[in-house]
């Protein structure tokens, strides 16, 4: 049946096979694994100016092109291929911890598309071809970002749920096709010229990072509830709720942003360099339910205060998958409890993210 509504089984999440956005020869394509939403804005910034003697605006105009605002969810998995394939890891961190923000050019950036199946009843990955043979999207419609920089990152995760990653992304430039035969145009620009003169084309060839299609398709989900799965916390040195060891977590939350400043030339509509800005900023947060105090007071913490190490562990099918969280200082702490119900307890961090440290990232390699 011929399309009248998209829905989330007709399209599906593909990012460039490159560790460069814009590139004169064609490119293929990832599957950006296990998605579960996508959003985008694209906010028009005018300059207003107005002149002695009037009420009106002298102008009122857009003078740069607009920046685009991508944020992508997804479960994660144990090789990392999403977090490489977005410019969050320079390389698959096989068996070994690697740092985020890891990559030697701080200006990689990627290109992500939004293909979209020309039929409503179609199941788009379940007809999509991996490692084989070209695809022939005719009749199909995609959104394409270009030039991609990765903005922020977080994982989240509960008692009863699922872990979900949340990233965004500063974009160059958005585009619209309608698909003919096996590629598009790409929606990268060359940020030095400001301009997409000699662009390559995406081709609809998708790789693969893990051993089989099957598996790419649908790699192992993590849950937190497997026996391999593990929060590893170091405790606190105040006094109260102890957190070390095996405790009653109920939920974890991270998230590292990186501020990154758009520059701007004569003659180019477009920013020329998205620079990071180190430290980038870490915070994390855990909540479990008392089960006792250890002794101590508050007023100890001037003598006391330290930096902790934190290790999430996930576990899919003999499969791990580790985030290192270094040299955190706490934040704050409470503790609540209603009437009928149960003590519960919440602390927070912060920690600083650099090329070398601060959050680091252990998968195994399939």
């Amino acid at each position: 049946m011929s399309r009248n509504i998209i829905r989330s089984n007709n399209a599906i999440v593909a990012v460039q096979d490159s560790t460069s956005a814009f590139s004169t020869s064609s490119k293929d394509l990832k599957l950006h694994k296990l998605a579960q939403s996508l959003d985008y804005s694209i906010g028009y910034s005018r300059q207003q100016s107005k002149q002695i003697g009037s009420q009106d605006l002298a102008a009122n105009d857009i003078y740069n092109q607009p920046d685009v605002s991508l944020n992508i969810t997804y479960i994660p998995e144990p090789n990392f291929s999403n977090e490489v394939q977005s410019r969050f890891l320079n390389s698959t961190p096989k068996n070994e911890f690697k740092n985020m923000f890891d990559a030697g050019d701080s200006q990689e950036s990627t290109n992500f598309y939004v293909l979209i199946s020309e039929n409503q009843e179609d199941s788009f990955i379940d007809s999509l071809g991996l490692g084989s043979p070209v695809n022939n999207f005719d009749g199909s419609d995609a959104i394409a970002f270009g030039n991609c920089f990765p903005q922020s990152y977080s994982i989240s995760y509960a008692v009863g749920g699922l872990p979900t990653v949340s990233t965004s992304y500063i974009c160059s430039n958005a585009l619209f096709d309608n698909l003919t035969g096996t590629s598009m145009e790409s929606p990268a620009i060359n940020m030095t010229g400001g301009n997409n003169n000699n662009v390559g084309r995406s081709q609809f060839y998708f790789t693969q990072d893990l051993s089989t299609e099957a598996l790419e398709k649908a790699p192992p989900i993590v849950n937190p509830t497997n026996a391999g799965s593990d929060v590893t916390l170091q405790n606190l040195q105040v006094g109260g709720q102890q957190i070390s060891g095996k405790h009653l977590v109920q939920s974890v939350d991270m998230n590292v942003s990186i501020p990154r400043v758009s520059a701007y030339g004569l003659g180019n509509d477009y920013a020329f360099g998205r620079k990071r800005q180190f430290p980038a900023n870490g915070s994390f947060s855990i909540s479990s339910q008392v089960s006792g105090f250890e002794s101590g007071a508050m007023t100890g913490v001037l003598d006391s205060d330290q930096l902790y190490q934190f290790d999430l562990t996930l576990e899919a099918s003999g499969k791990t998958m580790i985030y290192r969280i270094e040299d955190a200082k706490l934040a704050s702490y409470n503790y609540s409890m209603g009437i009928n119900g149960r003590m519960n307890f919440d602390a927070s961090y912060t920690f600083e993210v650099t090329q070398d440290k601060g959050l680091k990232m252990s998968g195994t390699y399939y």
